[in-house]
C-alpha cells in the first residue's frame, strides 16, 4: 500500500519536525463524549459471589494478582475474573476505576463479528457474500471487478488487500481506498492480521440495515445485555470504526464474554445464535504465529485449555475465555502487547492453564484467604493507606473513621553521581520528599513559565494518531496554590488550558480536559525530590484513565535560580512499539517524501531516524519565567518557611476521597 504508506511516513516527518495543529490527511471532527459515572435506566450489573462458592480459591487470585503487580511490564490497569456467570474476583490497580470504561482497541472486532453472526443468522448475509456484491459497484466501478473477497475472507483475515491500518490515516474515503487497493495474495489463502478488514464488515452492516454498525449492535447486542455506558468511535464517513475505537467497561467485557460461553444466549435471549458461537470459535486458518496459530471468525483460538479462545485488543485490553471450566478473565492494561505477547497476557494464560485448580463443587469457605485478598485489591486500587470504615449516615452522608493502615514509603535521596560530597547528601538527607513539598510548593504559587519551542502536547503520542486528534503545542506551564490548599499545574496548549490538580502521597484527583472538544479523563500523581545534581524535581505521571497510554512530565528547577525551568517528558507506550511498526513499513512510490522516509527507515540512517523517534518521545523542553524572579534565590526560602500550621497542606489518601475537578477543564 504505496500511498497510505507514504502518508504515514509524511505525518511521522511532521511529527518530528515538532508541527501541531491540522497535520493529517484526515478530517478531524470531534465525536468522544464524556464518561458519566452515574448508572443509566435499563444498565444491569453481574452479581458479585466468593470465589469459593464457585469453586476457586481466593489464595489463586492472591497469588496472580500478587505476580501482575510486581511485574513492571505488566502495566495492568484493571482485572476481572467471572465463573458461572458470576463476578468472583476484580480489582482496579490504581488510579484506574472498575467502574469506569476504557479504550478497548482490536478487542470490539469480535463484537463486528457477532454483529455479522446475526445478519448470517437471519439470512441477509452469508459466509459466500462478495464485498464488491455488497459495496464494490456502488463505490468504486474501475479495478475491483476481478477481486473476489468474501465475507468469510474478511472474518478470517484472509482477504489479503494491501490497504490497511495505515491507511486510517491516509484520507477520508477508507472503503473506496480499500476497493481500488491492490492484493497481495489471492483472498483465502492465508493469514494476515488487517484492522480494515473489520472497518469493511461494519461498512456491510451499514449497507445492510441502514445504520451504524453502533446503532446496530446498541440495539441487537448492548441494549439487550443491560450494557449501556460504551461508545464508538467512527471514520470520517461516519461509518463505525469496528476494528477499534470503542470505549467499554471492564464488567461489560465480561458480560460479551459470558454471551458466547452461554452459547450466544443472555438471559433467555438468544442474541447469537449456537451455530454462529460454535463456527466463530472454532478453528477457520492457520496464523503462522508462535503465540496464537489459529484464528476463528474476528478473535483467536487459544491453546491455554481445551476450547479456550479470546478476544484481544493491544495494550492489554483482553477478554479469555475458557469453556472447559466455565469462566472468563478480562484485563484492561498500558504495555507493549500488541498480540497477547506482553508479560501479562502470559502470566495469566499460564496461571489459568498450570496453576488454576477449579471445583465443580463448590468449596469451604475460605474467610483467612477471602479477607486477604479484598485487601489485596484495596492496596492495589489505593485504598488501604488507611481503612475506611464507614460509622454512619449512609454513603453519601457518611462519616468516616480511619483505621491504621500502611503508609506510603517516603521516597529520599539516594547516593548518585555526586556521591563524594557529604555536604550535599547532608543537605539531602536534612529535606527528604514530604518537606520539599510543604515549604518549597508555596513559593511555585503564581510562576509561569513560557517554551521557548512547543510542538509536543499532553496527549501522548498514540492518542494523537488513533482519535486524529492532534496537539497545538504546549506554550506554558503555571502553577497555583487555591484558597483550599489544592495544587494545581496549568497548562497551556493552544488557546486552551488544561488545568490539573496534583496528587500527592497517594491522592488521586480527577481532571476533566476538553481537547478540541473531546472529553477526557485524567489523574495526576506527583512527588517532590532532590536529584543527583541538587536540583528540586517535581515529577507528574499523568494517567488518562480512560485510555491505555500514559505521560510523564519531570520538572526540573535550579533552587539558585527559578527564572528558568527544564521540562522532560516520556509517554507509555514508549519508543520500542513505534519502532516495531516502522520495520513493517514497505515505502515506495515517487516522490521527495517517500525517498527520504525509505532512506531514513530502510536504509543505513536508520539509527538516526531512531534517534529521532526517541527525541520526539523523550524531549526535553526549557522555559523561562514570565516575570524573572528578582527576590531572593528559591534555595533560601527554605530557611524562611513559615510554622507547620501555616505551610501549604497537601492532603493524603487518608484525609480525601478522590473529587472531580472543582473548578472545570478549560477557558
Amino acid at each position: 500500500m504505496p500511498k497510505a504508506e507514504r502518508y504515514v511516513g509524511e505525518l511521522l516527518l511532521k511529527l518530528l519536525a515538532r508541527e501541531t495543529g491540522e497535520i493529517s490527511k484526515v478530517d478531524y471532527n470531534p465525536q468522544k463524549t464524556a464518561f458519566h459515572g452515574h448508572t443509566y435506566t435499563g444498565e444491569t450489573a453481574l452479581e458479585r459471589r466468593s470465589p469459593e462458592s464457585q469453586g476457586v480459591s481466593s489464595a489463586f487470585f492472591c497469588d496472580i494478582l500478587r505476580t501482575l503487580s510486581k511485574d513492571k511490564g505488566s502495566n495492568i490497569h484493571k482485572f476481572m475474573a467471572l465463573r458461572h456467570g458470576y463476578v468472583i474476583a476484580e480489582c482496579a490497580f490504581e488510579p484506574f476505576d472498575m467502574d469506569m470504561w476504557h479504550v478497548s482497541y482490536s478487542m470490539c472486532k469480535s463484537i463486528v463479528g457477532m454483529a455479522i453472526g446475526i445478519l448470517i443468522d437471519e439470512e441477509k448475509l452469508s459466509l459466500d457474500t462478495r464485498l464488491q456484491d455488497v459495496l464494490g459497484s456502488k463505490l468504486s466501478p474501475f479495478g475491483f471487478f476481478k477481486k473476489s473477497i468474501t465475507v468469510q475472507n474478511l472474518l478470517n483475515m484472509s482477504a489479503g488487500v494491501e490497504f490497511n491500518e495505515a491507511g486510517a490515516l491516509s484520507g477520508n474515503d477508507w472503503r473506496k481506498s480499500y476497493l481500488e487497493s491492490a492484493l497481495k495474495f489471492e483472498p483465502g489463502t492465508r493469514f494476515e492480521y488487517n484492522s480494515m478488514n473489520t472497518y469493511m464488515l461494519s461498512a456491510i452492516v451499514t449497507e445492510i440495515t441502514g445504520k451504524s454498525l453502533f446503532d446496530f449492535c446498541k440495539e441487537r447486542i448492548f441494549d439487550p445485555m443491560g450494557i449501556k455506558r460504551v461508545f464508538w468511535e467512527s471514520c470520517p464517513q461516519s461509518i463505525t470504526k469496528g476494528g477499534w475505537g470503542l470505549f467499554i467497561r471492564a464488567e461489560d467485557m465480561a458480560k460479551l464474554g459470558q454471551l458466547y460461553l452461554n452459547k450466544g444466549n443472555w438471559n433467555g435471549t438468544q442474541i447469537v445464535s449456537e451455530e454462529w458461537v460454535e463456527q466463530s470459535t472454532s478453528w477457520q486458518i492457520e496464523t503462522d504465529r508462535e503465540d496464537n496459530k489459529h484464528y476463528g471468525y474476528q478473535l483467536w483460538i487459544n491453546d491455554d485449555r481445551p476450547g479456550s479462545y479470546a478476544y484481544n485488543g493491544m495494550l492489554g485490553q483482553n477478554v479469555f475465555v475458557y469453556p472447559d471450566i466455565d469462566m472468563v478473565i478480562v484485563t484492561n492494561g498500558g504495555n507493549q502487547e500488541l498480540f497477547q505477547t506482553s508479560s501479562m497476557a502470559t502470566t495469566i494464560r499460564n496461571y489459568m492453564k498450570d496453576v488454576i485448580k477449579p471445583s465443580d463443587e463448590p468449596l469451604p469457605e475460605d474467610f483467612s484467604s477471602l479477607t486477604q485478598l479484598k485487601a489485596l485489591c484495596r492496596s492495589f486500587d489505593g485504598r488501604s493507606r488507611s481503612f475506611p470504615s464507614i460509622c454512619s449516615g449512609g454513603w453519601k452522608n457518611r462519616r468516616v473513621r480511619m483505621s491504621g493502615g500502611h503508609k506510603r514509603s517516603v521516597t529520599r535521596i539516594l547516593p548518585g553521581k555526586d556521591n563524594d560530597r557529604p555536604d550535599l547528601l547532608l543537605k539531602a538527607d536534612a529535606r527528604n520528599e514530604k518537606q520539599l513539598l510543604h515549604s518549597w510548593i508555596r513559593n511555585l504559587d503564581g510562576l509561569k513559565y513560557d517554551f521557548e519551542t512547543s510542538g509536543l502536547g499532553l496527549f501522548p503520542l498514540m492518542m494523537q494518531i488513533v482519535h486524529n486528534n492532534f496537539t497545538d503545542g504546549i506554550r506554558s506551564i503555571g502553577f497555583r496554590v487555591t484558597k483550599e490548599n489544592a495544587f494545581y499545574m496549568d497548562v497551556y496548549e493552544g488557546e486552551a488550558i488544561f488545568r490539573l490538580k496534583l496528587g500527592f502521597d497517594g491522592a488521586n484527583y480527577v481532571s476533566d480536559i476538553n481537547m478540541h472538544s473531546e472529553n477526557y479523563k485524567v489523574v495526576v500523581k506527583s512527588l517532590v525530590k532532590r536529584d543527583e545534581y541538587n536540583r528540586i524535581v517535581l515529577r507528574n505521571d499523568l494517567y488518562f484513565v480512560e485510555e491505555a497510554c500514559s505521560r510523564s512530565l519531570n520538572i526540573y528547577f535550579d533552587p539558585a535560580d527559578m527564572n528558568r525551568i527544564e521540562l522532560r517528558m516520556t509517554e507509555t507506550p514508549g519508543t520500542g512499539m513505534l519502532m516495531e511498526a516502522m520495520d513493517n513499513f514497505n515505502i515506495e512510490g515517487a516522490g521527495l517524501e517517500s525517498a527520504i522516509i525509505n532512506r531514513f527507515i530502510k536504509g543505513g540512517m536508520k539509527s538516526v531516524f531512531t534517534d529521532a523517534i526517541k527525541n520526539m518521545l523523550q524531549p526535553v523542553f526549557y522555559a523561562d519565567l514570565e516575570n524573572p524572579y528578582l527576590d531572593i534565590p528559591m534555595d533560601d526560602a527554605f530557611d524562611t518557611a513559615d510554622s507547620e500550621e501555616e505551610e501549604i497542606e497537601v492532603q493524603h489518601a487518608a484525609d480525601a476521597e478522590p473529587t472531580e475537578d472543582e473548578e472545570g477543564d478549560i477557558t
